[in-house]
């Protein structure tokens, strides 16, 4: 991963992976991401487009997006440059990484994952190559993360404290809490 952030400030977010649609979006956007030359014709703020480029070098980018609803928009205005983002599904984190940057664009989010019913997945955050595994959330995780999720969600403020008390960054805790660097059959079990 990227550098996360490792002061008080570090927030923590937390998108669903919903329904067969999102499944299969996931897989394509954040799994396997998304060939920048598909996204950057979308874009036409330049600065954007030179931090796309600079943020995915090797011309590959990974992207989730949630409509403009309900609390969203607030959340998505709380997330910045360098927050950890992890996907989440069936009591389970499947993703963990570093945003990059963040962008509200409608058209690039009927490209690339088509409109739902609530509206495109406008509010889009960009992030490195994601860690990709099931976790399970288990009992001795929860003074770090809550077993369910609803929504996109910011997690609490209480929660990141103690992340970065017990590992003393975010990446430790994705790369040791997450037990993203063991091998799968190492990882919690329930």
């Amino acid at each position: 991963m990227n550098a996360f952030r490792d002061d008080a400030m570090a927030n923590v977010f937390i998108y669903p992976i919903e329904g067969e649609a999102a499944k299969a979006h996931y897989r394509t956007a954040v799994e396997t991401g998304v060939e920048l030359e598909t996204v950057l014709p979308w874009i036409r703020d330049e600065v954007q487009i030179a931090d796309l480029r600079r943020c995915y070098p090797d011309g590959r980018c990974y992207a989730w997006g949630v409509p403009d609803q309900g609390d969203n928009r607030s959340t998505w205005n709380a997330m910045s440059e360098n927050d950890l983002v992890l996907g989440y599904r069936n009591r389970s984190i499947v993703s963990a990484a570093t945003v990059l940057m963040k962008i509200d664009h409608p058209s690039l989010a009927i490209a690339l994952w088509g409109n739902q019913t609530e509206g495109p997945p406008r509010l889009m955050s960009f992030f490195d190559k994601p860690h990709v595994g099931e976790v399970p959330i288990v009992e001795q995780m929860l003074g770090y993360l809550d077993q369910e999720f609803s929504g996109f969600t910011r997690l609490n403020p209480e929660k990141c404290e103690n992340i970065l008390h017990a590992f003393g960054s975010l990446e430790i805790f994705v790369r040791l809490g997450l037990r993203y660097d063991f091998p799968f059959n190492f990882r919690h079990s329930e």
